[in-house]
């Protein structure tokens, strides 16, 4: 840990003088690290899955809780496991409270944030999904970078927590594909994914309340 810890050093130290030098990135960097912590994050989580529940779409709400709540789960007990020591700074407060590996708010990032985005993408009408999906996948990646600015992880934390988060989500991705089928994105112009395939059902398969083609 302590030759992982050297050979990160030069880099975290980078990052950090940027924070300290540049006032807009960082303050940035703590919004980022404010919404993306999971006494934000996880409430958030639970409102989309309520709402998704409420709208009878219990496969992406199901989709939504076991990427971003196991997650939660995984990246605590990784946490526990690994032992990591935070950098070498005690100015941030509850900033860098808690062992460091992986990051939670980059393992959270891609777990919550950019699973949110990927059903805000097929769920909302297109003009309402490219802003909000890219806006929550925006929010879900840069959540890792946010925590180099203000010091409160190792950069090595950063990318275990983006290669943990995003292996979990495919994984969730690719059991749920598999259990529940393909996805057709409502509102596309593409003609090949907005009728139903003459040799299919004309339902989405993960639409859990569905509607007859038009």
């Amino acid at each position: 840990a302590a030759g992982m810890d050297a050979r990160d050093l030069p880099v975290n130290e980078w990052f950090r003088a940027f924070g300290q030098d540049h006032v807009v990135p960082l303050r940035f960097a703590e919004g980022l690290s404010w919404i993306g912590s999971g006494a934000r994050t996880g409430p958030i989580v639970l409102g989309v899955a309520v709402v998704l529940l409420a709208l009878r779409q219990w496969r992406w709400a199901v989709y939504l809780l076991a990427s971003a709540e196991l997650g939660y789960v995984l990246s605590d007990v990784t946490k526990l496991t690994v032992a990591r020591s935070r950098p070498p700074w005690t100015d941030f407060g509850p900033l860098a409270s808690g062992t460091s590996f992986p990051s939670g708010h980059t393992f959270g990032g891609m777990t919550a944030w950019v699973a949110m985005g990927v059903v805000f993408w097929f769920l909302l009408p297109r003009a309402w999904s490219t802003v909000i999906g890219a806006t929550c996948w925006a929010v879900g990646l840069l959540n890792g970078p946010s925590r180099l600015v203000v010091g409160a992880h190792w950069v090595t934390d950063v990318v275990g927590g983006w290669l943990l988060g995003g292996g979990w989500l495919l994984v969730v991705s690719g059991i749920c594909l598999w259990r529940w089928g393909s996805i057709d994105r409502p509102g596309t112009d593409d003609g090949a994914r907005t009728g139903p395939d003459p040799g299919s059902s004309q339902y989405a398969p993960w639409d859990s309340n569905p509607e007859p083609a038009d």
